[in-house]
């Protein structure tokens, strides 16, 4: 059943960076929902935790793309190393400015800075398997073992991250995220024989890569998945501490991540004969209805249950929303195509975090349950619109390149 997983991982190099890459990354599964926790464990609001991690979210989504571009032309040693040593000092700061109790703006400056250098490692990862693979098929294959690398990042993350924050000591959890990007990051980037090459800029690589009407298409939808993933992890503990048990919020989001991972690794295993668009178009829709189903918790065992049963369609939607960028980028702006995509999601997750924080200190978490459950519609309703763009028969950078030159020769 796993042989295509096998095949991949066999190639020259492959499981030596997809490890390193896994636990450069692990911040994604942790850091956010680690910021929340000290904020919120200091100062007692959701509400300026929400923004705090709004903040770093945000700014890392604008940075994501622009540190792509800098890869893509120089490298991705020569560009992240700098980068990691200044997001390490950068949180490092954020902990020392909370407890020293300086001017409230460094919290945000920091955690600024702490997200403008996380750069985007899975988009990373991703290029290096766009270099060794040589079908589309293993590409494939390769995206979802990464998706089931995040999940399982996701399933492990929160549950440790909010264990040592609650019961230990509130920075813990951005202690290990700092941790884990040191020591990914220096086995990640010394890994020359896999490193896709610099390109030199040509005609064919100007313009921004979501001039693309397909990939401007997943870039909006995954602003509102997004938003999904910032509510969820806000809207879990302060679910658990309703409950009376708000160490136990890890558990609500590794239920979460578990489903996604499941699915992630199920969807990888098999050679699927329809569309990629076309299965992105269902898992997004099946997301939106599964959002839905958020409101009818009513305990920590029933919330658990849905979100499980909800994550399985998160990494099969990401992993459509992967193979349809790959499809339709310029070849030689895939790490930038790829940050494009992370930006999107964090976006969304920026703006979910902190509104969904707001809506619990004026409401309550189930309240807050109305916004990922809304966004999730809107997601879907426009992917499902327009899913013709999403299209690499269509939408392709070749197929765009090939309409241009024809119609040159037309005008000529």
């Amino acid at each position: 059943m796993f042989n295509n997983y096998r095949e991949i991982l066999s190639l020259p190099g492959a499981l030596k960076f997809s490890l390193a890459g896994l636990v450069a990354r692990m911040p994604i599964a942790v850091l956010g929902l680690g910021i929340v926790l000290f904020i919120q464990g200091v100062s007692g609001s959701y509400g300026l935790a929400g923004i705090v991690a709004a903040v770093y979210m945000i700014v890392q989504a604008l940075a994501g793309p622009v540190i792509a571009r800098l890869v893509d032309r120089r490298g991705q040693a020569a560009v992240m190393v700098p980068i990691v040593v200044t997001h390490l000092v950068a949180l490092l700061m954020l902990i020392i400015t909370v407890y020293a109790d300086w001017w409230v703006g460094f919290i945000f400056v920091f955690a600024g800075i702490g997200g403008a250098t996380v750069g985007s490692v899975g988009s990373l990862v991703r290029s290096r398997w766009s270099h060794v693979v040589d079908s589309p098929k293993k590409l494939q294959t390769a995206f979802s073992w990464e998706s089931v690398a995040d999940e399982l990042l996701f399933v492990t993350g929160p549950v440790v991250a909010t264990v040592l924050a609650t019961a230990v000591w509130p920075p813990a959890g951005i202690i290990l995220s700092m941790v884990t990007a040191g020591v990914g990051s220096m086995l990640l980037y010394i890994q020359k024989s896999t490193e896709p090459p610099p390109i030199e800029r040509t005609t064919e690589a100007k313009g921004h890569v979501f001039s693309n009407p397909g990939i401007f298409t997943i870039i909006i939808v995954n602003v509102f998945l997004g938003v999904n993933f910032g509510a969820i992890d806000v809207i879990a503990v302060a679910f658990a501490d309703e409950q009376g048990v708000k160490s136990l919020a890890g558990i609500l989001l590794s239920a979460f991540a578990l489903g996604s991972l499941i699915a992630g690794a199920l969807y990888g295993s098999r050679n699927w004969a329809s569309a990629t668009h076309h299965r992105f178009g269902v898992t997004v829709s099946l997301l939106a209805i599964g959002a839905c189903t958020m409101l009818l918790a009513q305990n920590m065992v029933s919330y658990t249950i849905i979100l499980f049963l909800v994550g399985f369609t998160i990494a099969p939607s990401l992993i459509g929303a992967n193979s349809v960028i790959e499809r339709l980028a310029p070849p030689r702006r895939l790490t930038e195509a790829f940050a494009w995509l992370g930006t999107s999601l964090g976006f969304g997750v920026a703006f979910g975090s902190a509104i969904a924080g707001n809506i619990i200190d004026a409401a309550n978490a189930k309240t807050a349950m109305l916004l990922p459950a809304g966004c999730a519609i809107i997601g879907a309703l426009l992917a499902l619109s327009l899913l013709k763009l999403l299209n690499p028969e269509r939408s392709s950078h070749e197929v765009r390149l090939a309409k241009d030159r024809r119609k040159v020769r037309i005008e000529e």
